[in-house]
């Protein structure tokens, strides 16, 4: 890195991985056997080489945490998704905001919030977010997702109360780490299978206006789970962009938008991804150098294929 210091302005490194292990000597998450000295190396290095550096939390993607029973997230049938825990954990909130705590130690510019959000709109029904939500709802009990299709004002109550609980676990992890001066830079998923703005919504609970307003700054991970972008000027890329337009709300409260796209696959891709990070003057765009190793359970998983 100390070589290449000169052409890079900023990097992002993993500092809790999606299985749940930190890649630093942490005192509150379980440290990764090969790779505990991951994230403190990288960060040394970026150090001296005087380049920006942002750490990944993988927050509700965690195999760790995920095989304990009071953090598994359910659907009404009682299925488990594996991997991923519950949101609604206020427990888990802290934990990742003590981890939030102990990287504002490290030489970081910020924190960026990855696998942070419902699997899909049947989720949670776990124990504790049923009996929860029957008295948000004012009812007398919960059955299944089908249930509250039937009436839509208890659906609406059931989008905006998960949608509180991803704004509250970033506000969180905001208010721990913000008087040190480090970003939170929480990722929202944007994706044409899911419905883009509204999916985010409805699925995931991301509600991109209360997440941006808390942190000032958010990624848009574009096409996350239908990772292929249209050419520029074609039909399909022009009807992209206007998909997107609703960004215009959050850049004209002077809130930063950023980009990210998982791997580019060629030049074209990136082209069209560069065309509309500039068309909303993004401040970074962010990709990896291939896709997660769990990333098709995942897809199959939000996409419900």
């Amino acid at each position: 890195m100390a070589d290449f210091g000169g052409y890079m302005g900023q990097i992002a490194a993993v500092a809790k991985d999606e299985n749940g292990f930190a890649l630093y000597n942490s005192k509150h998450a379980p440290l990764h056997e090969e790779y505990g000295d991951f994230f403190s190396t990288i960060a040394e290095a970026a150090g001296a080489a005087g380049i920006n550096l942002y750490a990944v939390i993988n927050a509700f993607i965690d195999d760790y945490y995920a095989v304990d029973p009071s953090y598994k997230t359910y659907t009404s049938d009682g299925v488990v998704a594996e991997g991923f825990v519950c949101p609604n954990r206020e427990a888990f909130w802290n934990y990742l905001a003590n981890i939030a705590d102990e990287l504002s130690n490290f030489p970081i510019k910020g924190i960026i919030l990855q696998g942070l959000s419902y699997i899909r709109e049947n989720y949670c029904f776990c124990n504790t977010c049923k009996n929860e939500f029957t008295k948000v709802a004012g009812l007398d009990f919960v059955t299944n997702f089908e249930s509250l299709r039937d009436d839509p004002e208890v659906l609406s109550k059931w989008f905006e109360w998960r949608a509180k609980k991803i704004s509250g676990v970033v506000s969180k992890i905001h208010e721990t780490v913000k008087e040190k001066g480090i970003d939170v830079l929480p990722i929202v998923d944007i994706d044409p299978g899911t419905g883009y703005q509204d999916g985010a919504y409805r699925h995931f609970g991301q509600d991109v206006e209360s997440i941006s307003g808390v942190t000032n700054h958010v990624i848009i991970n574009l096409n996350a789970w239908s990772p292929v972008l249209p050419k520029v000027d074609t039909p399909e890329f022009n009807a992209l962009t206007q998909r997107l337009l609703f960004l215009r709300n959050i850049t004209a409260r002077r809130r930063k938008i950023s980009f990210m796209y998982w791997s580019f696959i060629d030049e074209d891709e990136f082209e069209s991804m560069r065309k509309i990070a500039n068309f909303y003057n993004a401040t970074k765009l962010v990709t990896y150098p291939k896709f997660p190793r769990n990333y098709k359970r995942w897809r199959e998983l939000h996409l419900n294929i």
